[in-house]
């Protein structure tokens, strides 16, 4: 599922703060990498997903799902900022090291080294993050009591005119 659209689904079971939520399978996930090399049969099937549940849905509600805002800004973390810094500070240490050792233009050296190798390590925990997740009800569209076809007011309109003639 990609984080940036969410999914809507139905709440069926709820554990604590955690809820289970039935998503069919729709636009997001067909977007998705494993639906496009065929690891799953993206928008055919109806989806069980275990999430965290911080608004207090209930159990019939219809809830939009997406990636939790912590997750995503450890994603951000590790992806962006930790090799940028990584960067500044080796290229500031090279040049440091390149003043004491009379060695001219070490900072590009230590620079992308740091990067390279801070990367390595941070893109290793991105891995582990992806894989572990935390998905959580992002809002309630409707409570469990809005099962039930709604008028729009359009029809209402309408109706209440008809009833007058």
């Amino acid at each position: 599922m990609k984080p940036s659209i969410p999914e809507i689904g139905t709440v069926i079971k709820l554990q604590g703060d955690v809820a289970t939520v039935m998503l069919k399978g729709g636009e997001s996930c067909k977007g998705c990498g494993q639906a496009k090399i065929g690891l799953c049969k993206a928008g055919s099937t109806n989806m069980m997903l275990t999430v965290k549940n911080h608004l207090g849905a209930k159990v019939g509600d219809s809830v939009t799902v997406g990636v939790d805002r912590g997750t995503k800004a450890k994603g951000y973390f590790l992806a962006f900022i930790i090799p940028l810094f990584s960067l500044i500070f080796g290229a500031l240490l090279g040049h440091v090291l390149g003043k004491y050792f009379s060695m001219p233009s070490l900072e590009v050296a230590a620079g992308f080294a740091t990067f390279f190798l801070i990367s390595f390590f941070s893109l290793r925990r991105l891995k582990i993050l992806d894989s572990s997740s935390s998905m959580a009800i992002k809002s309630v569209v409707s409570g469990s009591i809005f099962s039930e076809y709604i008028e729009a007011d359009e029809f209402r309109g309408y109706s209440d005119c008809q009833n007058r003639l």
